[in-house]
């Protein structure tokens, strides 16, 4: 299995590196061969080569870099998509799947536009839709979308084939013992074991806690 992840030296806010580590941990304990290939701007992408895509969070600044470089790909990128591969993106890294960034033109993936506001820092606590959990992590972005035609989670996100978007951080894939166990089961196509005792008890403690933040 070879693993791309995409623009680790310089999208790499809020150790968002924890979702290819957990990811590369859980492939390990069930013995099951792969390759973490860590790329950026002076590597070729070859999309038709890679099981999964992983891309984080960065500054806008960095996300402009990371869109110029990927543009050259955008048949590539939708063709990967298309034909049901997997792939992760996280934080404001999901604005280049749209179409436009404010005037700048994206790469037209997915038919939404993104318009830069006032910045939201909030705790996150919703729907899972796609399991039985609620998701949690949090959100620190000015990313307002105008539409939303395949939400992953309550009113956020994208789920498209195998194509998985939030802005929800956390890392979202270690803060969620149960979403991580339906991707990683999704993306194997097998029923793998696992050993998540500590990020199990991590998330009930912060579910007790926000409940009862909710009821004082």
């Amino acid at each position: 299995m070879k693993i791309a992840y995409l623009y680790y030296d310089f999208l790499n806010l809020y150790g968002e590196s924890g979702n290819i580590k957990i990811i590369s941990n859980i492939l390990k304990h069930n013995k099951i061969k792969h390759q973490i290939l860590t790329l950026s701007l002076d590597d070729e992408l070859e999309f038709d080569k890679y099981d999964l895509v992983y891309i984080a969070s960065g500054t806008e600044n960095n996300q402009k870099i990371a869109l110029n470089h990927l543009k050259k790909y955008q048949k590539d990128i939708k063709k990967y998509i298309e034909d049901g591969k997997f792939m992760l993106v996280t934080g404001n890294s999901l604005d280049m799947f749209g179409n436009k960034i404010d005037e700048e033109t994206a790469l037209n993936i997915f038919d939404f536009n993104v318009t830069k506001g006032k910045r939201k820092m909030e705790e996150v606590y919703i729907n899972g839709n796609i399991i039985k959990n609620k998701i949690l992590g949090f959100i620190n972005n000015n990313s307002y979308v105008d539409k939303l035609e395949y939400p992953l989670f309550e009113n956020e996100g994208i789920k498209y084939k195998n194509f998985y978007g939030t802005y929800i951080l956390g890392p979202i894939l270690v803060r969620n013992p149960m979403f991580v166990k339906y991707f990683l089961d999704n993306l194997t196509n097998k029923k793998l074991k696992y050993d998540l005792k500590l990020e199990t008890k991590a998330y009930k403690e912060f579910v007790k806690n926000f409940k009862e933040e909710v009821h004082e």
